[in-house]
């Protein structure tokens, strides 16, 4: 496939192009188009928080922004792989079936549609329609996720609610660990009346 029909596949036959991807495995591809994602979506959520900063009276500093710009989308990629690598050593551990890069791989072209986001929440925001930009950032959110877990199913061969319950499961587990924290922390530390 082209990198074209795979942007296309993503957008409009995600299954079959996420199988494609995990034989395939055009790793650097894939993280190059990952990171013009992640700096595309940071350029323009700086406009729109610019534009929302005037109602605001709130603004980055510009030479914050360029820093912000460079270390952003390595936090990501760094962040990409850490998912990739936990989800597929949890899959092993739980099912027996790893497939790390391959799963780097579908995890990185998942992102595709995120790109629609920012542009399309600043269109309106503009249009003065900021209802609609929360409800269009939060449907690009769930479409982007639900590429995540179909890339868990079809990169490591798993059926739909194990992709689902790998895909839960660190976000579980973190909550479960900042309970227990929090609930040691409120019955040893004393508290006066």
């Amino acid at each position: 496939m082209t990198p074209t029909e795979i942007i296309y596949g993503i957008f409009f036959q995600p299954v079959s192009t996420l199988r494609y991807l995990k034989k395939g495995k055009p790793l650097l591809g894939g993280l190059l188009l990952f990171f013009c994602v992640i700096l595309l979506n940071m350029i323009i959520n700086r406009g729109l928080g610019i534009l929302e900063s005037q109602k605001m009276a709130l603004a980055i500093n510009a030479d914050l922004f360029w820093i912000w710009v460079l270390l952003g989308p390595i936090f990501s990629l760094i962040i990409l792989f850490i998912m990739a690598g936990l989800s597929s050593l949890l899959s092993e551990v739980v099912y027996g079936k790893a497939n790390a890069v391959g799963l780097l791989v579908c995890l990185s072209f998942a992102s595709v549609p995120g790109v629609l986001g920012p542009p399309l929440q600043y269109a309106a925001v503009l249009l003065g329609l900021s209802g609609l930009a929360s409800f269009v950032a939060l449907g690009v959110f769930v479409w982007v996720m639900v590429l995540q877990v179909l890339s868990l199913r079809e990169a490591l061969a798993l059926q739909t609610g194990q992709a689902i319950f790998i895909y839960l499961l660190p976000l579980i587990t973190m909550s479960l660990i900042f309970m227990a924290v929090f609930f040691i922390l409120f019955s040893i530390l004393p508290f006066s009346a």
